[in-house]
């Protein structure tokens, strides 16, 4: 490991990016380069077109793949989705490719149910036709049609008139007031945007019993992302038994498994319960290294995370990239017990790598 890895990572921590770049480009060992431009690259996500740029230079395919990736990720959240979707496509490997196209049409769900919108337009997106090839298969309960992405459904009157199966919504909201009660029919398969909003409303007021019982009757994604909601509300008020209860009936449930998760760090087989619903490799990462920081390596319990890294040399790196951030935390707190984890973990890094050697 390069030594001024170190000195890279401290610049960015600094806030000094140009400084780091500089650093980085002095890394002779083709790797290690790699390594430290996937952290600056990482560091420029407010920077699109540098972001991209700079990935560019990385020698080591893997890391560049993984770099854009993240940055897809990164810049999904920030819901600069075009630059996502160009990020995503310049992924090589196609497992990654697909994966962080994923992710940009996930984040655009999410966009659009948590601004309660009932549709929006592509270009109002900044994206055009041929960006829905690689957008399919939309989250389910969403769908694109005449140049907009909308939640789809057929959906019985409630109040207003029905136009597409989305519900006008109201000319001017409703300041400070609940709005009332919505009324449906129990074979409605879906629910218009003003029923979500219904709901939100609840969760914002403490009225998660209600917004429970609503919410149930949903249909994805509207009904797992406001179970989520619910669940951390739950959490936030110590009535984990609530929440747990949520947890079962969700098929996936990355934040509130990993809020879960993060309560029973102790407990590394409780941990895999939570992670078996989390589905987001960062978070189950991030999880992982919080347990083994917790309690030491534990081979069995790293393998069972790990499930989505498929052989044996994209373990090594990842359970190497775990060994670095640990040792840079030893070194924060002076702390011996963290260096001899990290130095378990970088030995086994090298051991599983070697597995995959012919």
């Amino acid at each position: 490991m390069d030594r001024k890895l170190f000195s890279v990572k401290t610049l960015l921590m600094e806030g000094k990016r140009e400084e780091a770049l500089s650093t980085a480009e002095s890394i002779e060992d083709p790797y290690w380069h790699s390594y430290a431009l996937r952290w600056i690259v990482e560091a420029y996500a407010d920077d699109p077109e540098r972001a991209v740029e700079i990935a560019g230079e990385i020698t080591v395919p893997s890391i560049k793949d993984e770099a854009l990736r993240s940055l897809s990720y990164l810049f999904s959240k920030d819901e600069k989705f075009r630059e996502a979707l160009e990020a995503a496509r310049r992924i090589k490997n196609q497992f990654l490719r697909k994966k962080a196209l994923r992710a940009v049409s996930t984040y655009l769900a999410k966009a659009i149910i948590s601004k309660g919108l009932k549709g929006v337009r592509l270009s109002d997106l900044n994206l055009t036709e041929s960006d829905m090839d690689d957008l399919k298969p939309l989250p389910y309960g969403l769908v694109y049609k005449d140049g907009k992405i909308m939640p789809g459904a057929e959906i019985l009157p409630l109040k207003g008139e029905v136009r597409g199966g989305i519900i006008e919504r109201f000319e001017k909201r409703l300041e400070g007031r609940i709005p009332p009660k919505p009324q449906f029919s129990e074979k409605e398969s879906e629910r218009n945007q003003y029923v979500v909003d219904y709901v939100r409303r609840m969760i914002s007021i403490g009225e998660l019993e209600e917004a429970e019982k609503i919410a149930r009757g949903l249909v994805e994604p509207f009904r797992s992302y406001l179970l989520e909601e619910i669940g951390l509300k739950l959490l936030e008020a110590e009535d984990s038994t609530r929440a747990e209860n949520l947890f079962k009936d969700l098929r996936v449930a990355d934040v509130l498994g990993s809020a879960l998760a993060r309560r029973h760090l102790k407990e590394p087989d409780k941990v895999l319960g939570y992670l078996s619903k989390v589905y987001n490799p960062a978070t189950r990462l991030m999880v992982a290294y919080e347990v083994t920081k917790d309690k030491g390596i534990d081979r069995g319990f790293l393998t069972s995370v790990l499930l989505w890294a498929t052989d044996e040399w994209k373990r090594s790196r990842i359970l190497k990239f775990l060994a670095f951030e640990m040792l840079e935390e030893s070194k924060r707190k002076n702390d011996e017990r963290l260096r001899l984890i990290s130095k378990g973990l970088f030995e086994l890094g090298i051991e599983t790598g070697r597995m995959a050697e012919p």
